[in-house]
């Protein structure tokens, strides 16, 4: 049994990597371009001021592309942090990653999130250029944090608290992955775009993304009933922050 069923996650939409990026990390569609948008707006008015020109169009963009000014704002509202993978604050990051929260990494204009699901052996890369989620071990985490860095990717640690999702409280009862997760880990990082069509392919389900037995499905339906209400909870307070934050 796998996370992927239950982890939100958008596929790439145009340039709104950004919005799928946030979405990805706080699992919840929280954030749509217009909210981005605002967000851009105000930023851009704000340093208009305070250099006495204009600097329209320098925290987004009519493409769907948000600066990190724009995405730090957007993750302020839930106390979120983001810290510079080489700055000082970050060195535990860099020594253990498996026990950060999530990762937003950034280069040529396309952002994506790895993160942490409950567990420090439980990471998704949920880039939305990809078909589906994909499972990181902890040494390959390490590795891809690596190999991004080499390519130039700007790479930020999240801290704070994010806000708890059906797949974190899942992955608390499951088993270390399976040596099939492992080897599905280890293929390399691609930036490659896929069409908002396609869909992960029967080889991929055959192989675990859609488990059916019986035990198994039983614990995630007492899981997803016990939530039920604290989740619906949860998203109507994080809709208020948003609304209080952005305006209706």
């Amino acid at each position: 049994m796998d996370l992927i069923p239950d982890i939100v996650f958008e596929k790439q939409e145009g340039n709104l990597c950004a919005q799928h990026a946030l979405n990805a990390l706080l699992q919840g569609n929280y954030f749509t371009a217009v909210d981005l948008a605002q967000l851009g707006r105000e930023l851009d008015l704000k340093e208009s001021m305070v250099r006495g020109h204009s600097v329209s169009g320098e925290n987004y963009d009519d493409s769907g592309y948000f600066s990190i000014q724009v995405i730090q704002q957007a993750l302020s509202v839930w106390d979120l942090e983001l810290i510079p993978w080489a700055s000082e604050q970050a060195v535990q990051a860099r020594t253990t990653p498996e026990n950060e929260l999530a990762y937003i990494c950034h280069l040529h204009q396309h952002w994506f999130t790895l993160r942490k699901f409950a567990v420090p052996w439980r990471w998704y890369n949920l880039n939305s250029t990809q078909n589906a989620p994909s499972y990181l071990s902890e040494t390959y985490l390490g590795l891809l944090l690596q190999q991004i860095q080499n390519e130039g990717y700007s790479i930020f640690v999240v801290r704070g608290i994010l806000p708890k999702c059906i797949a974190d409280e899942k992955a608390a009862y499951l088993p270390r992955p399976s040596v099939q997760e492992k080897n599905k880990a280890c293929i390399p990082f691609s930036g490659k775009a896929y069409r908002l069509t396609d869909t992960v392919s029967e080889s991929e389900t055959s192989n675990g993304y859609h488990d059916n037995d019986d035990e198994q499905r039983q614990l995630a339906q007492a899981i997803e009933a016990s939530l039920q209400d604290s989740r619906q909870q949860q998203m109507d307070d994080m809709r208020r922050k948003r609304l209080a934050r952005f305006g209706g």
